[in-house]
């Protein structure tokens, strides 16, 4: 897939869809894209600001899109949805220029973590806009709990695509942090249960793993 050089209003609808909260950062401010109409015309949308007043702007002048509360920018988002055309110095045939040591600056663990767990944070929303677009088409109805019904619901906890850290000390597995695949409702309305993928290493999980807890032993992380 080739990468995107601008946002547009087919990549913002997509978040909208699924009610992930989104916002464009425009002229040094942040604006709410509140619903589809918002983003309809494919050369203008509109947004809301802070104080409520409605504001219309260029796609080509978007600096970045905060999503979930995550900056996402360009970069950001090609790299999400694997797009190609990221090419390194070696693959361009370029001779690689050698940093200067000055401007060569080592990112902690922590900040390695994070920027991990945020771009796993956004794959997760966009894998959530894929499936919602695959059951829209083929009239699947879904048994999950779904953004869109989490948003809706009095005691709103996580959502797809949201950041979570096992608070629970007595968890095999407490710790650990990850990205929520799905929110699923367990029978005889016992509660919900959270799909996360792992991010981190500890004891007992490593990055990559897929675990299930109920949403009492969780919290959102905000790194």
């Amino acid at each position: 897939m080739e990468p995107i050089k601008a946002f547009s209003n087919v990549v913002i609808g997509q978040f909208v869809l699924t009610r992930i909260p989104i916002k464009v950062y425009v002229n040094s401010r942040y604006l709410t894209i509140t619903s589809t109409d918002d983003v309809q015309d494919p050369l203008i949308g509109f947004g809301m600001d802070e104080d409520g007043q409605m504001h219309r702007y260029d796609y080509r002048t978007i600096e970045h899109l905060l999503v979930s509360n995550n900056v996402v920018d360009l970069d950001t988002y090609n790299s999400a949805i694997g797009a190609a055309g990221e090419e390194s110095g070696e693959e361009s045939g370029e001779e690689k220029e050698e940093p200067k040591k000055e401007e060569s600056i080592q990112m902690s663990e922590d900040d390695e973590k994070v920027k991990r767990l945020k771009l796993q944070t956004l794959k997760a929303q966009i894998d959530a806009l894929k499936d919602k677009e695959r059951d829209i088409k083929t009239g699947k109805a879904s048994t999950e709990s779904t953004v869109e019904e989490e948003l809706y619901q009095g005691e709103y906890t996580f959502g797809t695509g949201d950041i979570v850290k096992n608070i629970n000390p007595s968890c095999e597995h407490f710790g650990s942090i990850g990205v929520v695949k799905k929110i699923m409702d367990l029978p005889n309305g016992m509660g919900k249960v959270a799909v996360y993928t792992v991010g981190n290493s500890g004891p007992t999980y490593k990055p990559g793993m897929s675990l299930t807890k109920t949403t009492d032993q969780l919290e959102k992380y905000n790194g």
